[in-house]
């Protein structure tokens, strides 16, 4: 892991099932190489720090798109609905205040839709 990605793409640990698109943290705990794990993010305040490449299960490898690192655009699973435009939370909700990931660029109409989002590295909006 140490050295430099210029795709922004890091691979960790699951440790939790996670969706194609989902937004994940670090869990504070490390695989059996002493390498971070993540989970997906559950709560707004959540330390998001990328997005799933891939589907995959506990324990499993998973390629993770770096927040403010990754080229391009990123899709991501929407917690609900969100409009073009709306500032994505790390539990992919659209949020007026609070912490941000990025700005919607795709309409989301419910739960579990991927929309894709011009990215950044997660700030706080002000309330």
């Amino acid at each position: 892991m140490n050295g430099k990605h210029p795709n922004g793409i890091l691979t960790y640990t699951a440790a939790a099932a996670c969706d194609k698109g989902a937004i994940v943290k670090f869990t504070g705990e490390t695989d059996a190489n002493g390498r971070p794990t993540v989970t997906p993010c559950t709560a707004t305040t959540d330390a998001a720090i990328g997005v799933c490449e891939t589907e995959c299960a506990a324990g499993d490898q998973v390629a993770v798109g770096i927040l403010g690192s990754y080229n391009g655009t990123q899709l991501v699973k929407a917690g609900g609905a969100v409009t073009v435009g709306a500032n994505v939370s790390p539990t992919g909700t659209a949020v007026d205040s609070g912490l941000t990931i990025g700005v919607a660029l795709d309409a989301a109409t419910a739960a579990g839709d991927l929309i894709e989002i011009a990215h950044c590295v997660p700030f706080t909006l002000p309330a």
